[in-house]
């Protein structure tokens, strides 16, 4: 593929233009209406959720398919997905508050009129799982920890290349959680209210999945025809970087401590480079999104290191 060196910004109109995407947000936006939750109202919540509960599945916990797992009774097994829930909601929290930001500045932009009654739906809807994520986690948890994911989007691109990159790191966040969603959302096993707001999430994070797939198959070559090859580059790494963060932030040292398992530091160090770990990410965490990417022109890795 010849890929062009410079193009005006306004060639993100093609997307706004485009009937086929046009279409499918106008269906987003009626699958919105129809199905909207005033989580707000509508969430019922409980005293206390059980610490001899499973507040995610076993095998969603960081330590599952090594020998540290093997350590722990089913009891400390069960203590630890209380705070791997914690830290899960965590990033929640500060996702979709970064992701509200970052969505309002694309509101009215002149080129993109099109998109603007979807992303207020969009927004709407992260604004309540931003508010139910971090109630969730000052009830049971009495805290809202901290990744420390910053920085990672603070990088000049052009409109074009930014506005790619944007959503991408919005539909990696996003598929992220679904996975989570997905798996915990189905387990009886699971602690039925934290069940409930798996669920609860995920029946809008599917639209924004979808949503995502449509405006990253439209945007990337225009980015990319936009960007000269230095920028091309930088916008890979970008999103490598973005990746490898979002992943170490599921190893969450304070998790550890909170769980009653000494070394968090070491622990979360030894788990980031376990073969079994490595593994997960690429064949069943990331598998999705890494093969969407990878089908648009996108290489990405899914190791955490």
């Amino acid at each position: 593929m010849t890929l062009q060196t410079a193009m005006p910004a306004e060639e993100l109109q093609r997307i706004d233009d485009d009937p086929v995407f046009v279409s499918r947000l106008e269906k987003l936006t009626h699958l919105s209406r129809e199905r909207y939750v005033n989580t707000f109202a509508d969430i019922e919540w409980p005293d206390a959720v059980p610490d001899d509960e499973w507040w995610l599945s076993p095998e969603l916990l960081s330590v599952h398919g090594t020998e540290y797992a093997e350590t722990l009774s089913e009891a400390q097994l069960k203590r630890l997905s209380k705070w791997e829930c914690i830290n899960a909601f965590s990033l929640n929290v500060e996702g979709e508050r970064e992701l509200i930001s970052a969505l309002s500045a694309q509101l009215y932009a002149p080129d993109l009129p099109n998109i603007e009654t979807y992303i207020h739906h969009f927004i709407d809807e992260e604004n309540k799982h931003l508010w139910f994520f971090a109630e969730f986690c000052r009830r049971y948890g009495g805290k809202i920890y901290s990744s420390k994911k910053m920085g990672v989007a603070n990088e000049a691109f052009c409109r074009e290349m930014g506005f790619f990159l944007l959503f991408a790191r919005i539909f990696l966040f996003e598929e992220i959680g679904g996975y989570y969603n997905v798996i915990a959302g189905g387990d009886d096993r699971v602690s039925p209210f934290v069940r409930t707001i798996h669920q609860v999430h995920h029946a809008d994070e599917a639209r924004h999945i979808t949503f995502g797939r449509a405006i990253l198959s439209q945007s990337k070559d225009i980015a990319f025809r936009a960007a000269d090859p230095a920028e091309r580059e930088a916008a890979l790494a970008h999103l490598q970087r973005f990746l490898t963060i979002s992943i170490e932030a599921l190893y969450q040292p304070a998790m550890y401590r909170d769980s009653g398992i000494p070394g968090g530091v070491a622990l979360r160090r030894q788990l980031l480079a376990h073969p079994a770990r490595r593994a997960h990410h690429v064949a069943a965490l990331l598998k999705r999104p890494l093969k969407f990417m990878n089908d648009i022109g996108i290489r990405l890795e899914g190791d955490a290191l």
